[in-house]
């Protein structure tokens, strides 16, 4: 006899969500979330030559996860509650940094590496989380620093690179002289410019290193040993690099310091490293007495381990549809709910500052477009100003509408080096101006073969006056949201110490150059409640 229910009950032809079509969900809310901070990862990889190399660490992760998935998937666990506290702290970091209006992208970037790993332990429980911990992490190599931090270590950079090439040229029998980041052979002069300073070896260097002591079957010490490694053998051979174009310079000409010879030996500088590096891996398991190298790197045997509590489909959905919820909201704020538009206060030119110092003489400085890009100012003036009584200074005033991408006050701690002058003392001091009103300031003394200097600077932002550069950022990030402005100044102030001066006598002339300048200061950097007619989205001006 037939079944004469046949075809009469619940089709199992329909479509079934599967977990992978909730983690492809999860994606591309993630995307939708995140698409301000993926774009910036892509135009800082495209635009920057020492972080182009961002294009590949997120394939090499994926790699990494993925060649580990039959353990993955023999590991799944209860899906943590904590989880889904790291998924909603990436959510809130990532409203905060686009209320702030002052692309700290970097904070985007954070977020987002912790949402990929907030979403492991969420979805897939502890055993996952701690699996696909180091693949995860590794995308942190990825993000690129902010460009203070960039600025910063290039200088320091070229400085280290300058010192130790000249010493490797010197070592050669050939004279040299070093001053700042020139090098001075005699009929030639080489500067070690920002793109010799080492950082297009470094970042990427620094994740290959931490790639090469990932898959080094080794101890943890000497897997230290091996990432650690990176930086002095970037420091040495860039060096070197320059030591040789030093000498190839002063036998051939300059033509091997530029164009395709150059880039050439930086190619082959950084073959050099990749050797180097090896040659410690070898050495570390010759040490060790352990197998060949060929046999020494490959990713870790992983095996599966069942968790004590199971992976339950209910849970998962549960815990991924709190996350897509969590993380769509963050990206609807970000894209549909906040106001990027910034408030600019009015206010007058610099160049007009040094004509209301009456019966004062002044040489203004102009700069080329290049040095005004370096300084990242929307308003500067460089002067020389010599008083009545025939006290000379130097005035220096950075001005920025807002602060945006690759647009900040550089510390002149960071610039001065690289002049020749070297800082031989630094100290925070209180000035009492004229009205009674205090505010911390620095206090530097610079020397260059003999010749002293003594130089102020401070930042002046809204109505406050500021010595630290940790607290500015951390107050311009207060005031972004507070007041929608990020605007403010950077001033040095500057006086030569003649031979034999007391640095004293120098204090007093540059405390009474300050008490002159400050009551002329406001219309030219407005205080916190100047009015305000102008207003413009920064992302238009990145």
């Amino acid at each position: 006899m037939s079944d004469s229910n046949t075809g009469a009950g619940p089709s199992n032809t329909g479509f079934t969500v599967r977990p992978i079509h909730v983690l492809a969900v999860v994606g591309a809310v993630t995307v939708f979330a995140f698409w301000g901070g993926i774009e910036n990862l892509f135009k800082r990889w495209g635009e920057q030559q020492e972080l182009s190399h961002g294009y590949f660490l997120p394939l090499i992760s994926a790699w990494m996860i993925w060649a580990r998935r039959d353990a993955l998937r023999g590991s799944l666990g209860k899906p943590a509650l904590l989880g889904l506290a790291g998924v909603a702290i990436s959510a809130i970091v990532l409203v905060l940094s686009e209320l702030t209006v002052t692309s700290l992208m970097i904070f985007q970037h954070l977020a987002m590496i912790l949402l990929f790993s907030s979403l492991a332990l969420g979805l897939g429980g502890w055993r996952i989380f701690w699996l696909t911990l180091l693949p995860i992490g590794f995308m942190l190599f990825m993000v690129p620093p902010p460009y203070w931090v960039i600025t910063v270590l290039s200088q320091q950079f070229q400085l280290w690179s300058s010192q130790l090439g000249v010493a490797m040229i010197d070592f050669l029998g050939i004279p040299v002289f070093l001053s700042g980041n020139i090098i001075d052979l005699g009929d030639y002069k080489l500067q070690v410019a920002e793109a010799c300073s080492g950082l297009r070896y470094l970042f990427p260097f620094l994740s290959l290193g931490f790639l090469a002591a990932y898959l080094f079957q080794a101890p943890l010490w000497q897997r230290a040993i091996v990432f650690l490694s990176t930086i002095p053998i970037t420091i040495l051979m860039n060096s070197f690099r320059i030591a040789v174009t030093g000498v190839l310079v002063q036998r051939f000409g300059t033509e091997h310091a530029e164009g395709f010879i150059h880039m050439f030996e930086g190619w082959v500088v950084f073959i050099l490293c990749l050797a180097l590096l090896f040659g410690i891996i070898a050495i570390l398991a010759r040490i060790s007495g352990k197998k060949p190298f060929t046999e020494l790197l490959g990713l870790p045997d992983i095996e599966a381990r069942p968790a004590a509590d199971k992976w339950t489909k209910d849970r998962f959905m549960l815990h991924a549809g709190i996350s897509i919820a969590l993380i769509a909201a963050a990206g609807a704020y970000v894209h549909f709910g906040i106001s990027n538009i910034l408030r600019i206060p009015d206010r007058t030119d610099l160049a007009g500052l040094p004509y209301e110092l009456e019966g004062w003489r002044s040489d203004v400085q102009h700069v080329d477009s290049a040095t005004v890009d370096v300084l990242g100012a929307d308003d500067y003036i460089i002067t020389n100003l010599t008083s009545p009584e025939d006290e000379r200074f130097n005035l220096y005033i950075a001005y920025l509408d807002m602060q945006r991408h690759g647009h900040s006050w550089h510390s002149p701690r960071q610039c001065i080096p690289g002049g020749g002058w070297q800082i031989v003392d630094h100290q925070v001091e209180e000035a009492t101006l004229s009205d009674g009103s205090t505010f911390h300031y620095n206090r530097i003394v610079i020397e260059n073969r003999g010749a002293r200097q003594l130089l102020y600077y401070w930042y002046d932002q809204r109505s406050r006056r500021i010595a630290n550069e940790f607290v500015m950022k951390t107050l311009l990030i207060f005031d972004a949201v507070r007041l929608r402005r990020t605007d403010g100044a950077m001033i040095r102030i500057m006086t030569p110490v003649s031979q034999g001066e007391a640095l004293e006598n120098a204090d007093v002339r540059l405390q009474g150059f300050m008490n002159t300048l400050d009551p002329l200061l406001d219309p030219y950097i407005p205080p916190e409640d100047a009015p305000t007619t102008r207003s413009f989205d920064p992302n238009e001006y990145e």
